[in-house]
């Protein structure tokens, strides 16, 4: 699963990190068959993560297909104080 077309939008509030993903809907249903899901979110935006090198845990995520742009957005919160280094589970 890998997602080159992907856009990264970040919002920070009050010290709160908000992290929105933006992909093609035809890149995202070649993988996941217009299977929508939060465990298949979390897959993205963790692989996401690891491969910018980004420490950030997501928590809260969703996912949503938007019919009018033809996109598939992924939103979450990222917490970064008290982490441990992410291993995004793989040991």
């Amino acid at each position: 699963m890998l997602f080159n077309n992907i856009i990264e939008k970040r919002i920070v509030k009050d010290g709160a990190h908000r992290s929105v993903l933006e992909m093609p809907a035809d890149d995202y249903n070649k993988v996941y068959n217009g299977q929508y899901s939060e465990e298949i979110a979390l897959q993205i935006i963790n692989h996401h993560f690891e491969r910018r090198g980004d420490d950030g845990r997501p928590t809260d995520i969703q996912i949503e297909y938007e019919d009018d742009s033809d996109m598939v957005k992924i939103y979450a919160n990222v917490n970064y104080l008290g982490n441990d280094h992410t291993r995004y589970g793989r040991r």
